[in-house]
């Protein structure tokens, strides 16, 4: 059990602290992904790490229609991240009154 232990210490010394991985993507998408690579002159890794983390991050918002998920993800500024009691505040009220609140903005339009 030491060895895993020293064998782990040894691997995290040696290489950076952030986990590799392999992704094999479909011809299309990896075409598509070297063409935009090329358009916008950032690296494929980079495109790919970008889009993982917005996944990542929004992923819960699925459950949310699309004409409440901004009023739970308040807007970033570029290079802050949000204000995590704001996100705290605006989870907490929930999916039901939020669904709630967007019938009664529709009725109040018809």
């Amino acid at each position: 059990m030491t060895t895993t232990t020293s064998a782990d210490g040894w691997y995290r010394k040696r290489y950076r602290p952030t986990m590799a991985m392999n992704l094999r993507l479909p011809e299309e998408l990896a075409a598509r992904l070297r063409e935009l690579s090329e358009e916008t002159g950032r690296s494929q890794q980079d495109l790919a790490r970008e889009a993982l983390e917005e996944y990542v991050r929004d992923y819960r918002l699925r459950a949310y229609p699309k004409e409440v998920r901004h009023l739970i993800t308040p807007a970033a500024r570029p290079g802050q991240p949000p204000d995590p009691e704001l996100l705290t505040e605006l989870r907490a009220i929930g999916r039901d009154r939020l669904l709630a609140a967007l019938a009664e903005v529709r009725a109040d339009k018809v």
